[in-house]
C-alpha cells in the first residue's frame, strides 16, 4: 500500500541556461489537477507572450501515475515536452509541472541539441527545488455523541489526524477528518472499539 510520495515543497525558478545564444528559462510548480496545471501554463504564456516557445510537462498522482501531459509548443516533435517529462520521472516526482520558455538566439540547435537543452533546463530547476516526502491523505466523516468528543480528539492527536470541519446537531457532533492513509484503518478500528459502536463513520 502506498503511504507517501515525492513532490516539491514549493515552486522554483526562474532558472536560465544559454545554448548557442538561445535562452531557456525554467520554472517548477506544484499542481494537483489538470485545471490548475493548464492555468499555470496559460498564465506563463501570457507573461512570456514574446517568447519563441513555451514548452512544458506535468505529472499527476500520489505515488501512482494518474495523468500526465507534455507539449513541444511548435518545436520538432519529441525535442521539448518528452525531455522535460523524463526529468520529472527521473526524480520520481508527482503533482509537479515544469515549464521551459525559449527565446531563439538565431542558431538552430538540431533535434539532439534541443532535447539536451530542454532536459538540462528542467534538470537545473528541479535541482534547485526542495523535494519532500508527502503523506497520502484520505478523508472520513464521523458523527459522534457529545460525551465522546474528548476520546475522539485524543485519538486524532495520537494518530496524527487533522480536523477539516465540524458542525453541531442536537445529539451529535459531525466532523470531517483528514487521515494519513497509513493510519486510516487503525483509526477507524480504534474509534469503533472505544465508542462501543456509537460512532457513525462515512468513508471518503
Amino acid at each position: 500500500m502506498l503511504t507517501d510520495y515525492l513532490t516539491l515543497e514549493r515552486e522554483s525558478g526562474p532558472v536560465q541556461i544559454k545554448e548557442n545564444n538561445s535562452k531557456f528559462i525554467a520554472y517548477s510548480y506544484i499542481t494537483e489537477d489538470k485545471d490548475q496545471a493548464e492555468k499555470i501554463i496559460h498564465d506563463l504564456r501570457k507573461r512570456y507572450h514574446d517568447a519563441t516557445h513555451v514548452c512544458y510537462a506535468y505529472r499527476l498522482g500520489e505515488g501512482a501515475e494518474k495523468y500526465f501531459r507534455y507539449n513541444d509548443d511548435g518545436e520538432p516533435s519529441g525535442t521539448a515536452g518528452i525531455p522535460i517529462f523524463n526529468e520529472i520521472k527521473r526524480k520520481n516526482l508527482y503533482n509537479v509541472a515544469i515549464t521551459v520558455v525559449r527565446y531563439f538566439g538565431g542558431v538552430k540547435l538540431g533535434k539532439g541539441g534541443l532535447a539536451r537543452a530542454y532536459a538540462s533546463a528542467a534538470r537545473e530547476v528541479l535541482d534547485s527545488s526542495r523535494i519532500i516526502q508527502k503523506q497520502i491523505i484520505k478523508k472520513l466523516s464521523v458523527s459522534i455523541p457529545y460525551d465522546f468528543v474528548g476520546e475522539l480528539m485524543g485519538l486524532v492527536n495520537q494518530m496524527k489526524m487533522s480536523i477539516i470541519s465540524q458542525s453541531y446537531a442536537q445529539d451529535a457532533v459531525r466532523m470531517e477528518i483528514a487521515a494519513p492513509v497509513a493510519n486510516y484503518e487503525a483509526f477507524i478500528s480504534a474509534l469503533t472499539d472505544k465508542s462501543g459502536g456509537r460512532v457513525k463513520i462515512d468513508r471518503d
